[in-house]
Formats: structure tokens, sequence, C-alpha cells
């Protein structure tokens, strides 16, 4: 009985608590296209930023908290720079946001740590922050 118990909490620990993130590409994935946007308000502030729906993306914050595949939908696509495909870099949904105010940004790699990406439509608006995102204070958003 020992033995059972100790290998299920190894498996746990190996697995992580919670379902992990999907990371595959989706059949049709969307290219993003990174872009140089500099802010209205200092020309000198700039940002690489992306577009999905007719909204541009703009960095927001980094990881606060854990996410899992429990707090992400399914992978969108994969960013594209300079012309350069990056499909390491890809952009996922997060199922508390339904409106698609913030997208996460993850390297493919086991410690590479997710970055958010906030909707710049939503700037100066009451937008409720996901609990896993943690506010990176850029200019932009102040």
């Amino acid at each position: 009985m020992k033995r059972i118990l100790i290998a299920a909490l190894a498996v746990l620990l190996l697995t992580g608590c919670g379902r992990q993130i999907n990371r595959e590409l989706p059949p049709d994935p969307i290219a993003f296209r990174l872009e140089e946007y500099s802010n209205p308000a200092d020309p000198k502030d700039g940002y690489m930023a992306f577009r999905y729906q007719g909204r541009r993306y703009i960095p927001f914050g980094t990881l606060k908290s854990r996410v899992t595949g429990e707090d992400v939908g399914a992978c969108l696509g994969y960013l594209v720079q300079d012309g350069k495909p990056m499909e390491d870099v890809r952009l996922f949904p997060l199922t508390a946001d339904p409106e698609n105010n913030f997208l996460m940004c993850m390297t493919e790699g086991f410690m590479d740590q997710p970055t958010f990406y906030r909707a710049e439509d939503t700037k100066g608006k009451l937008t409720e922050i996901p609990p896993m995102i943690e506010d990176l204070g850029y200019d932009f958003w102040k």
C-alpha cells in the first residue's frame, strides 16, 4: 500500500496537479505577425504587438500564479517576426476571459514562463485582470 501511495505521489509531481496545457498547433494555425507599435502618448515608448480578430494586442504582464490546461483554450497559432515563422511561440485564449481581452503567449520549453498581451481597446476601461496575470506596469497601460 505504501509503494502505491509513493508511486501515485511521484506521478502527480511529474505531471503536475491539474490538466496539462495542450500546446499542439491547430490544423490551420493563425500566423500572428508582430508589428512595431509606439505609444501615442510617448513615441519613444515602443512595443512589439500583433492583431487578432481586428484588435491590436500589446504586452501587459507575466505569470503571477500557476496556469493549467483548464485556464487556457486551444492553441490559436504562432508568432511571425520579420517574416520568419516562430512556430515554437504560441498564443492561447484564456477560459476566464471570453471576450479575449487578454491572450497568453507561451514558448515551447519546460522552463519558459508565459507572457500576457492585452487588447489595446481595453486601455482606460475597467477590465478584469485574470488572477494568474501579474501587471508589469508598462507605461502604455498607465
